[in-house]
């Protein structure tokens, strides 16, 4: 053996001790617009079919990867960024794609939503049993209190969310130390996870039966339901977007409806995004013993994007917020891509969320050994206040409350007074829709 051939095996040796060295690095950047310095929220990052995550309500992110694995940051809208993990800066700013946008013309009988929506059905019944793993986050905010609830589940994922089963979760509560007042429990008794099932194009109706979405332009025999206009704009790898704007319109509509944009990649027919708002939706509220209870109205908005890569319309990634007087609740939705999960325990999702999260119990090695979507600094607070959540890295966080904080504590003594340790429960109301 000569000694080119010795040094390219050393060589080789040496790289492969190199590679076997490097280690998954945990990077962490807040991504904003780069013209308005806003936070993006929601923002896709992903590095491989198996690693990924989105970035939070505070455009912030963390991901575990090697440092040499190459980032790509995206959101529509926006030019992507793509980077190695190691240079990553830890504020990203995305620059809004400059383009004229173009008005399109749509008609009822033949337009883009009947296309989409009939596509998205064909979708749905081929792959009705099609499933998902996804990591699950409720957080809710009382005057006062701050509540949160996290889990790894199952669900049907096609075109709408499904079947839920929770795998492994925890809870966690803080309370202002000077308040008085009633306990409150807002995460208690709730159904609040049928939120995750809305969709503007509906495949199981289920307590959304009395609610119109989207996809009724073509499934319901009301005229002038919606009112539609629409855009079409191109992305930066030619993807030609039509953003369709559908508006409830009040004057025939006495039941809820959501409403909203739709983003389509028009060539392919493929729902890329929804951002909607619900109008019109009671909930009725229940004292703590459940003996009385009365209606109210509340906003909703939510937000889906969608994944296309295993040959139908899933659910990437969604969040709401249900918002009520000093009540906020916050729910987020993430898809672990093509990463298959190992679960000791299930439970089924009826009418009660909370209790299936608290049969199931917590197994921590989830959330050391998957990407999760970070928490903002307020989530952590409440998470490391339950000693069953993951405390890894609780010295970067402030526990303690502020000396603002504890003014506004003090501020809220009296309102949380007034405030009835009630639930939410979502019932159907016997609304129908006026003659057109």
């Amino acid at each position: 053996m000569n000694y080119k051939s010795i040094f390219t095996i050393l060589l080789l040796s040496l790289s492969g001790v190199i590679l076997a060295q490097e280690k998954l690095d945990s990077i962490s950047a807040v991504i904003r617009d780069a013209e308005t310095g806003e936070p993006i929220q929601y923002a896709n990052v992903y590095v491989s079919p198996t690693c990924g995550t989105i970035s939070n309500y505070d455009g912030e992110f963390c991901l575990r990867c090697l440092p040499s694995e190459t980032v790509r940051v995206s959101c529509i809208g926006y030019q992507r960024i793509t980077s190695r993990a190691s240079e990553l800066p830890a504020v990203i700013r995305m620059q809004p794609i400059s383009t004229t946008l173009r008005e399109i013309t749509v008609t009822r009988g033949d337009n883009i939503i009947y296309q989409l929506v009939n596509k998205m059905q064909r979708e749905a019944r081929k792959h009705r049993k099609a499933e998902a793993q996804y990591f699950f986050r409720m957080a809710t905010q009382y005057p006062g209190t701050d509540e949160l609830a996290e889990a790894f589940m199952t669900a049907k994922s096609c075109v709408q969310i499904r079947d839920i089963t929770f795998h492994s979760g925890s809870r966690g509560q803080l309370r202002g130390e000077q308040l008085d007042g009633p306990s409150l429990t807002g995460l208690g008794r709730t159904n609040l996870h049928i939120f995750l099932q809305l969709s503007p194009v509906l495949v199981n109706f289920d307590i959304w039966d009395y609610t119109f979405v989207p996809a009724d332009i073509v499934f319901r025999q009301i005229k002038n339901l919606y009112e539609v206009s629409c855009v079409q704009f191109t992305e930066e790898d030619g993807t030609e977007i039509s953003k369709i704007k559908v508006t409830g319109n009040p004057s025939i509509i006495s039941r809820p409806v959501l409403d909203g944009t739709l983003y389509v990649d028009r060539k392919n027919l493929r729902l890329l995004r929804f951002d909607g708002q619900m109008h019109g939706l009671q909930i009725v509220l229940y004292d703590q013993a459940r003996e009385q209870h009365f209606y109210t109205g509340i906003d909703y908005s939510m937000h889906v994007d969608y994944r296309h890569d295993h040959g139908f319309t899933e659910i990437a990634n969604m969040s709401g917020i249900i918002t009520k007087d000093s009540v906020r609740i916050r729910q987020l939705l993430y898809n672990l891509g093509d990463k298959k999960l190992t679960f000791n325990k299930s439970a089924r999702v009826r009418e009660n969320m909370i209790q299936a999260i608290d049969k199931v119990g917590f197994d921590s090695t989830l959330w050391v050994t998957n990407n999760i979507v970070k928490r903002t600094q307020d989530e952590e607070r409440v998470a490391f206040k339950d000693p069953t959540f993951w405390l890894a890295n609780k010295s970067k966080y402030a526990t303690t409350p502020s000396s603002e904080q504890q003014r506004t504590d003090n501020y809220l003594q009296n309102a949380i007074r007034q405030l009835m340790d009630n639930t939410m429960q979502l019932q159907r109301t016997p609304l129908t829709p006026r003659s057109s």
